[in-house]
Order: C-alpha cells, then structure tokens, then sequence
C-alpha cells in the first residue's frame, strides 16, 4: 500500500503533466502544421517518447511510486482541464 501522502503527490503531479503535455503538444502541432507528413511523424513519436520517460523519471523522484490506474485518469483529466480553460477563455473573448 502507497502512503496516502505519496498518493496526493502522484495525483497532483499527474494532473499538472496532463496540462502541461496538453500545452506542449499544442505548441508542437503549431510547429509540425506546415511540415512534411513523414517528419511529423518522426517528431510526434520522439516526443511522445521523451514524455514518457519525463512521467516515468517524476514518478520515481516523487517516491518509486507504482504506475496506478488512477495515474492515467489523473493524467487525462489534466489534459481535459486545458482544453477546458481554453474554451472558457475564448468565449469570453467573444462577449
């Protein structure tokens, strides 16, 4: 059993990471929008490659913690909450 202090850290942590992949992968689409199709790919790969590893090294940092189930809802929930936000954001800004 995970210590329930380990636990909020790991849920917090993964909410922030699905934000932020949110984010960063908006930037990334920005970036591949007018690239060639196979080079999309390569750099859509690699980067889904390197965030994995970075949510796997925090993870470890926040105290070897086992990869839950609850990990991955965290996660999606963060990435959720962004485009969220950013759908709030944009109707005001048509009132």
């Amino acid at each position: 059993m995970i210590d329930l202090n380990i636990q909020i850290k790991l849920i917090i942590f993964s909410l922030i990471f699905g934000f932020m992949f949110s984010i960063l992968l908006d930037i990334l689409y920005i970036f591949l929008s007018n690239k060639n199709k196979f080079i999309s790919i390569i750099i859509s790969f690699i980067f889904i490659c390197l965030m994995t590893i970075i949510y796997f090294i925090g993870i470890k940092k926040i105290g070897y913690v086992i990869f839950h189930i609850y990990s991955i809802f965290c996660i999606i929930l963060g990435f959720i909450s962004y485009d969220l936000i950013l759908k709030m954001i944009a109707n005001k800004g048509k009132k």
